[in-house]
């Protein structure tokens, strides 16, 4: 080795220990490094475990989904996260989902999220869920088991969520149960129980099935099905369509407001923004249920078909149609007579301050009144009937029948092409001709036609005029008691007519007074004259105004001695009959022309027999005059005694009897203060007075009715 590579080794020793020695001086000893810490696995059977993941879907440049979390993945590709939250946009809104878990699918289309699960939507939407799952494809949410949610013044429990964000639709599948928060007014408080549900979001409905139960502000609601449309928001019911065994009650109507009602299909509509009734329709099965003062029974319509329309207080109702096998029963307060009325339809009119105030029934009319004190049975058939009201359907104040009427009041009975009925009076008006019939009224005593008959109820009590004619019924067999009895000149087991301008008939006492051209007659028995007056209940009857009759009696023929009908003409100024004594008498200008002759007076009276037809005794009064075939007597007053055939003709001082008399060699005038004689026989007696003597002579006989 030379020298200089000797030099140059040393030179390369004492830098590199330089180096060595620099080195150690700078950095001092070396410390040894920390063991190795293991990861904690959440899943030792994961392949991946990751915090604070994201999963993303995008659509063109768009986020539509995107899932957050605690990943870990497995060897099948799946992955599951924990502390999850979803954030989905569908259809233009954004929904946020969060849970404790979540399970993915391989492409991210399907995530299950478990435990303390949250569904938020930016429109206020709030879901509460043990689990639920999502579907990218089908864009439809689940949460299985029970379930809360909310939005606004809307909150509710079910089982079985479903929310579909495509069509903005929620569901449940079993006890639903939602509640609506009043308004800040303090009103449109609801709530709602039933099976299933779906809330239609964007179309405004929810629909409920199954045991549907509804209590709102001021109704309480029972179906099998309903469906509600809503406003905008979500915070009021525009309308409600209740299916199958529907029912409303209104427990705080108002007497006579619509307190109930009832239908297989009803569909009600709200004021805007309120929660007042505005309108009903009914289907099926229908009824509705009116408020009655307390201690009263509530009014009742029924038909097949209804339709109300109601005022702002949702409770008067203002318009009403009914159609088909329509039913309207009234009862009434203890004492007085329920009502109930039948058509094919019915349509009411009214305004929002008195509530109904007309109705008109149309085909097939049934009124009825029953019960009360005393009791009434009332029944009038009519093609119409048009009513006024007061207070709803809390009184008919007066029935307007038209159309072939039939009105019955227990034994009473009327027809008429129209009928008016005041109700609250019992006051009825009949008019009109059913084809050619004119109104007739017909009872157990009389039956009456006229161009216009007034009757009052009970009774009846009627007034009829223009071209009356009536007939009086005999007594029915067995009827008892005096109120249908005949005139007593008349037989009483046969009828008799009447014919007058006017009747005017109380049925209470069966007293008839006919007047204008009257006359009531019955065989040969008539009696004519302005005015006829009979008393039922006593068998009386009177006349006035210039009277004319003719009266079947029976009496001696003077020439055979024989008992013989016959018929008595009779004429005065009045004529009255009085049963209990049977006595026959005519006023002023008295006449009565029989088989005993001819009898003028002031005053002719005839004593009847106990068969009504006999005379047994005849009286005159005042300035008498009484002609026989063959003679004439004159005096102031004669009696006859039909038991001895005998006539007895009285005077005065100042006028004398007189009597002219055929004879074979003429006529003979025989005067005296009283003259008796025999009927059909030449024998007389005349007698005298102080200061008067009898005497006869010879006259004309110019007095006699030709031989």
């Amino acid at each position: 080795m030379v020298a200089w590579q000797k030099r140059a080794r040393l030179i390369t020793l004492v830098v590199g220990v330089g180096v060595v020695v620099a080195v150690f001086a700078t950095t001092g000893r070396r410390t040894a490094p920390p063991s190795t810490v293991p990861v904690a696995r959440v899943d030792p059977s994961a392949t991946a475990e990751s915090k604070g993941a994201v999963i993303r879907q995008v659509k063109g440049a768009k986020e539509n989904f995107r899932l957050e979390g605690d990943l870990l993945s497995y060897p099948d590709g799946s992955s599951r996260l924990t502390k999850v939250k979803a954030t989905i946009d569908r259809q233009g809104k954004t929904y946020v989902m969060t849970g404790d878990e979540s399970k993915v699918g391989n492409n991210q289309s399907h995530i299950e999220i478990t435990g303390h699960v949250h569904l938020t939507s930016a429109d206020g939407l709030d879901v509460v869920a043990h689990s639920a799952t999502y579907s990218e494809g089908e864009g439809i949410v689940r949460a299985p088991g029970d379930v809360t949610f909310s939005r606004g013044r809307m909150k509710g429990t079910g089982v079985n969520f479903t929310y579909d964000t495509n069509r903005d639709q929620i569901g449940l599948s079993d006890k639903t149960n939602i509640t609506l928060a009043a308004d800040p007014n303090g009103e449109g408080a609801t709530t709602i129980s039933a099976g299933s549900v779906l809330l239609a979001r964007k179309d405004n409905f929810a629909s409920f099935e199954r045991s549907v139960h509804i209590v709102r502000t001021d109704q309480i609601i029972d179906a099998d099905g309903a469906i509600a449309n809503l406003t905008e928001d979500e915070k009021h019911i525009t309308g409600l369509q209740l299916m199958n065994s529907a029912r409303i009650a209104m427990p705080g109507a108002a007497p006579g407001g619509l307190s109930a009602m009832s239908g297989d299909v009803i569909n009600l509509a709200y004021a805007p923004d309120s929660e007042v009734l505005q309108r009903a329709t009914l289907a099926g099965a229908s009824s509705l249920r009116f408020a009655a003062e307390k201690g009263s029974r509530e009014k009742t319509l029924s038909a097949n078909a209804l339709d109300i329309t109601l005022a702002p207080d949702g409770a008067t109702v203002t318009a009403l149609t009914a159609r088909d096998q329509t039913v309207l029963d009234l009862p009434a307060p203890r004492g007085q007579a329920s009502k109930s009325i039948r058509s094919a339809s019915l349509v009411g009119t009214g305004d929002a301050q008195g509530g109904l105030k007309a109705a008109v029934f149309t085909d097939n009319v049934e009124y009825r009144e029953t019960g009360g004190a005393p009791p009434v049975q009332r029944v009038v058939t009519s093609r119409v009937l048009d009513t006024t009201l007061a207070n709803g359907f809390g009184d008919i104040r007066e029935a307007r029948f038209s159309g072939n009427v039939r009105f019955r009041d227990g034994g009473t009975q009327a027809t008429a092409a129209n009928v008016r009925y005041q109700v609250p009076t019992g006051e009825v008006e009949l008019t009109g001709k059913i084809g050619n019939a004119l109104p007739r009224v017909d009872d157990d005593r009389i039956k009456v036609d006229a161009a216009l008959i007034n009757m009052t109820l009970p009774g009846p009590k009627l007034r009829a005029q223009d071209g009356v004619t009536t007939l009086l019924k005999p007594a029915k067999p067995g009827a008892g008691g005096s109120k249908a009895k005949m005139p007593g000149i008349m037989q009483q087991d046969q009828q008799a007519n009447g014919n007058s301008d006017k009747l005017d008939y109380n049925g209470d006492t069966s007293l008839m007074v006919f007047t204008g051209n009257a006359t009531l007659w019955q065989g040969e028995t008539k009696i004519q004259g302005p005015a006829i007056t009979v008393e039922g209940a006593t068998g009386n009857l009177s006349a006035s105004g210039g009277v004319r009759s003719w009266m079947t009696v029976q009496d001696t023929n003077a020439e055979t001695s024989e008992q013989q009908k016959s018929v008595a003409r009779g004429a005065g100024q009045e004529m009255l009959y009085e049963d209990a004594q049977r006595t026959v008498t005519y006023r002023t200008d008295a006449n009565v022309i029989s088989l005993q002759g001819d009898v003028k007076g002031k005053t002719v009276v005839l004593f009847l027999g106990s068969n009504g037809q006999d005379i047994d005794r005849m009286k005159a009064v005042g300035n008498v005059t009484f002609k026989e075939k063959d003679r004439i007597t004159i005096g102031e007053e004669l009696n006859y005694d039909a038991s001895v055939q005998e006539y007895n003709m009285a005077g005065t001082r100042e006028k004398l009897v007189r009597m002219v008399k055929r004879e074979e060699e003429g006529c003979k005038e025989s005067t005296g203060r009283a003259l008796t004689f025999k009927k059909g026989a030449d024998s007389l007696a005349m007698t005298g007075s102080e200061g008067t003597r009898t005497q006869t002579k010879t006259v004309s006989c110019a007095e006699l009715p030709p031989n």
